[in-house]
């Protein structure tokens, strides 16, 4: 029967915590940052299906030879007098709109590898945050069990007070002691509450608890540099450097304009005028034009080596961090439990409290501090992890 109970509060226990991967999903879904990239594919989308179209052509109504006499109203005295129709479109003579449409299928593809880049950056954050929560728990925790200790003191105490064995003094110093574990609560609850707000500023959602494992073990971080979106994007941008400076190359020869006017006229024979007109490169702005794009073509190939190199030695800063908060962490934890043991076997009252109230409380005291040590070192290790989340890819 007590097992059951027991699986049937686990699971209840478990419908009720947040799971990581559940926050996760839950925030990349209601971050408005990421609708934002979504809503630019979606014009990309746009973009891409306009790229090949020719710009509207122009329709013109006239009319020629307008007297300024009397007989501004007859359309019918001279051979010049007309009233035309005409239609004008630009017609581009090289395969620049081809050349648009590949830069707006690449801009397109940046744009998926930022929403990708940004996922990342996300789920590392609420990694990192939830990691601290769950740590500051485990402080809040080890601190409500030192206070249960030091109230076994108070209660030791008393007892020797009362045959008269134990100094006030003593007995006073256990009472400060108990309220400066209450101080230390109340700013941990604090803390605690204000992690969840700023993990509720990102997630949408109110966080009351959450499943996460935070067992240290040995960790290799593996970068995987050449497929992470963010320098995926920065390659793609090299694609779009080079297409630009092939757009610029087309637009050096100007579209041609063809028009097309029909003339109507009373008493006379109707005609149509067909013009062509080219605009002359004159001014050499195509030419420049040009040249920014193979200069920008080499900005963008310095950046991407900049980044790889960045990626490179971020992860050997964050392996070094969890290595040495992972050995830190063992070395603490050893000398923990060997005071741990000494001060359970001081309160055991069976030895009619044999050690001194001083020397339990000196012990107690180098228990907390070695303790807050390990999980600061405990954050450290979760705080370079939550951060090769982003590294990694994953």
């Amino acid at each position: 029967m007590k097992k059951f109970l027991f699986v049937i509060t686990l699971f209840i226990s478990t419908l009720t915590a947040n799971s990581i991967d559940t926050l996760v999903n839950s925030a990349i879904l209601k971050n408005s940052e990421l609708k934002s990239i979504e809503k630019s594919i979606m014009i990309a989308n746009e973009n891409i299906l306009l790229a090949t179209k020719y710009s509207n052509p122009t329709l013109s109504l006239g009319l020629t030879d307008i007297h300024t006499n009397e007989n501004y109203n007859k359309r019918d005295l001279e051979p010049m007098q007309a009233q035309s129709i005409g239609i004008t479109q630009a017609i581009p003579i090289t395969d620049k709109l081809e050349i648009n449409q590949s830069i707006q299928i690449t801009n397109k593809t940046i744009l998926a590898l930022s929403l990708e880049d940004k996922k990342l950056l996300l789920k590392s954050k609420i990694y990192e945050l939830a990691y601290k929560i769950a740590i500051l728990k485990e402080k809040r925790d080890f601190i409500i069990k030192q206070k249960q200790n030091l109230n076994k003191i108070e209660k030791l105490q008393n007892y020797k007070y009362q045959t008269s064995n134990i100094d006030v003094k003593s007995l006073f110093d256990t009472k400060i002691a108990s309220k400066s574990f209450d101080i230390v609560l109340n700013n941990l609850d604090t803390n605690i509450q204000t992690l969840k707000l700023n993990l509720e500023e990102i997630t949408y959602k109110n966080i009351k608890d959450i499943n996460i494992n935070t067992t240290i073990n040995k960790k290799l971080i593996k970068l995987k540099s050449d497929n992470h979106p963010k320098i995926k994007a920065l390659q793609q941008q090299l694609r779009l450097n080079k297409q630009q400076e092939a757009f610029e190359e087309a637009s050096k020869t100007s579209d041609i304009k063809l028009n097309a006017t029909y003339f109507n006229r009373r008493e006379f024979q109707d005609y149509v005028n067909v013009s062509v007109s080219i605009p002359l490169s004159i001014y050499n702005t195509e030419n420049i034009k040009v040249k920014k794009a193979q200069l920008q073509y080499l900005k963008t190939k310095d950046d991407l080596q900049t980044l790889k190199q960045n990626f490179i030695i971020s992860n050997k800063i964050l392996q070094k961090e969890l290595d040495n908060s992972y050995k830190n962490h063992e070395l603490i934890s050893k000398d923990i439990i060997s005071l741990q043991k000494a001060i359970e076997k001081s309160l055991n009252i069976n030895n009619r409290f044999k050690n001194n109230t001083t020397k339990i409380i000196q012990n107690l005291n180098k228990t907390i501090s070695l303790k807050i040590a390990a999980l600061d070192e405990k954050t450290k290790y979760f705080t370079a992890l939550s951060k090769a989340i982003y590294y990694e890819g994953k």
